[in-house]
């Protein structure tokens, strides 16, 4: 029974459920791993501040979706966040001034942040990576309204000049996507630039800040990811025919670095709920559970 067929048999067992095939898979990684989870949280304190309890609320919400759901449990983190990227912004004094910026500057810069969401850009996952570049490559095409913007946040995160070098060399064709193998080639030279490589391109050698990787993985990555689910751009992704452990290895890592990121609000905004020395420890621990789960995963 393909996909196509298990979806309308869901419809109508439901409520009975079943798992499909990826999910099936993802389950039995989990079992053979000895977890029960995809995420470890970091205990936190009580506050009754209003703006933390607000943010939590999203974070349990999240948590509610896991394990076999991460794709859910990051749009309602994103939601805690995009609230506090407004609110940077807002204390920015600039709402010209990039949100998105202003917020990564804020968890790099603050001394009360841990900083260590920083350990996941280098576990950034291939199939991440093919996502970003064919998605930085069709917007070059101008295929729909978003196309502009996610093009501006690319070149003003990564440079212009490296932006048009890869769409030149691996260019949108009629259809406005790159082929399938300049979508896995572009792909791995993201890859490579995320676990710390310098890279050359056109002639010209590159080798990114990772405050630059950083803007990238929040403002195009996280930022599109979540806009394409809430506008009905994608396919659901794990009762699709393609979907595999790399899609699960994706919607994970969406989904820890940006409950990484949650966390060094909760810290920048003094709530009182946890240390830096927890968040750090914390999120050590849940860079090398990825590792466990999806390392040479593709």
């Amino acid at each position: 029974m393909n996909t196509k067929q298990l979806r309308v048999k869901y419809h109508n067992g439901w409520p009975a459920k079943f798992d499909f095939p990826a999910e099936q898979k993802f389950a039995a990684k989990l079992q053979a791993a000895g977890l029960a989870q995809g995420l470890v949280v970091v205990p936190l304190e009580f506050s009754d501040d209003h703006q933390f309890q607000f943010y939590l609320g999203y974070l349990i919400d999240a948590l509610d979706m896991l394990p076999m759901r991460p794709d859910l449990a990051f749009e309602h983190i994103w939601k805690a966040l995009d609230a506090e990227f407004f609110i940077v912004q807002a204390e920015i004094g600039n709402q010209n001034a990039s949100r998105f910026d202003g917020f990564v500057d804020r968890v790099l810069n603050d001394p009360n942040a841990a900083g260590a969401f920083i350990d996941y850009l280098q576990l950034t996952p291939y199939q991440t990576c093919e996502y970003a570049a064919k998605r930085v490559i069709q917007a070059s095409a101008r295929t729909d309204n978003n196309s502009t913007v996610l093009l501006s946040r690319a070149k003003k995160s990564l440079g212009e000049q490296f932006i048009s070098s890869l769409v030149t060399k691996y260019p949108p064709g009629i259809n406005g996507k790159p082929s399938p193998s300049d979508q896995r080639k572009a792909g791995r030279l993201l890859r490579l630039i995320f676990t710390g490589n310098e890279i050359e391109l056109a002639g010209v050698k590159y080798n990114f800040t990772k405050a630059s990787l950083a803007r990238f993985l929040v403002k195009v990555v996280l930022a599109n990811s979540r806009n394409e689910r809430f506008h009905g751009g994608v396919f659901p992704p794990f009762r699709s025919s393609s979907a595999k452990l790399s899609t699960y290895a994706h919607a994970y890592f969406l989904l820890h670095l940006s409950y990484s990121l949650l966390l060094e609000v909760f810290l920048y905004r003094e709530y009182g709920v946890v240390a830096p020395d927890k968040v750090k420890g914390g999120i050590a621990h849940n860079t090398n559970l990825f590792k466990l789960l999806f390392d040479n995963v593709e």
